[in-house]
């Protein structure tokens, strides 16, 4: 067996259909819909957990072009959930009351998707390998996730997106790092990684807000 089909194997932790990633997508989103009516789970509606989490999930082990389709068909198939299902769970709050979904806010967000899946299929496919390049990517998913707290630290229910996002941090554990040495080093790189997360956590605020002029 070759290096790099070792690599793959032990970056293959467990897997999804492909079919089942984009399910995951949707469920994902809808999740995400119900929190953002619900007080004590919205700051998830607000965040990158639950989608950073998807991407997680379904795409290591992958090749790079199927890693990449992979990423961004999940990712926008949780944002149509998202979006459309804002509109039910409106309806099945407020019934009788009007609704409207934004296009021009969803169009935005699935450029957005693909544009982020096709980051995120080809960094985080390594993330379960031992190698540098593994270790690399764990430490960026784990630099997303705090950087995106940090950014909603500011804002009421900061203590439920902690909560959720050290299970999420548990979670890539679990999935990226093999061993006590490779967890110091990805704990080494997270902080550096976290920093150039922030920038791109808080890019999309920047977008959407473009859209407001």
């Amino acid at each position: 067996m070759s290096v790099e089909a070792a690599r793959e194997r032990v970056s293959g932790h467990f897997r999804f259909s492909d079919v089942a990633a984009i399910a995951a997508g949707a469920a994902s989103g809808a999740v995400g819909a119900y929190a953002y009516y619900s007080e004590p789970l919205r700051p998830l509606a607000h965040s990158f957990t639950l989608w950073i989490v998807l991407i997680v999930a379904v795409v290591p082990g992958m090749p790079r072009r199927r890693a990449v389709v992979r990423a961004v068909c999940a990712l926008i198939a949780a944002v149509l959930a998202f979006y459309f299902g804002k509109a039910v769970m409106y309806g099945v709050k407020y019934a009788g009351m009007p609704y409207q979904v934004d296009l021009p806010t969803v169009v935005l967000w699935c450029a957005l998707a693909v544009a982020g899946g096709l980051v995120a299929g080809l960094l985080f496919t390594a993330v379960g390998r031992t190698d540098r390049r593994g270790t690399v990517a764990t430490a960026a998913v784990v630099g997303l996730l705090v950087a995106d707290l940090f950014r909603r630290s500011d804002r009421s229910g900061v203590g439920t997106l902690a909560v959720a996002t050290a299970l999420a941090i548990a979670f890539v554990a679990w999935r990226g790092i093999r061993s006590p040495r490779q967890a110091a080093q990805v704990a080494l790189a997270a902080l550096p990684m976290g920093l150039a997360g922030l920038v791109v956590v808080s890019a999309p605020d920047f977008f959407e807000g473009l859209l407001s002029f």
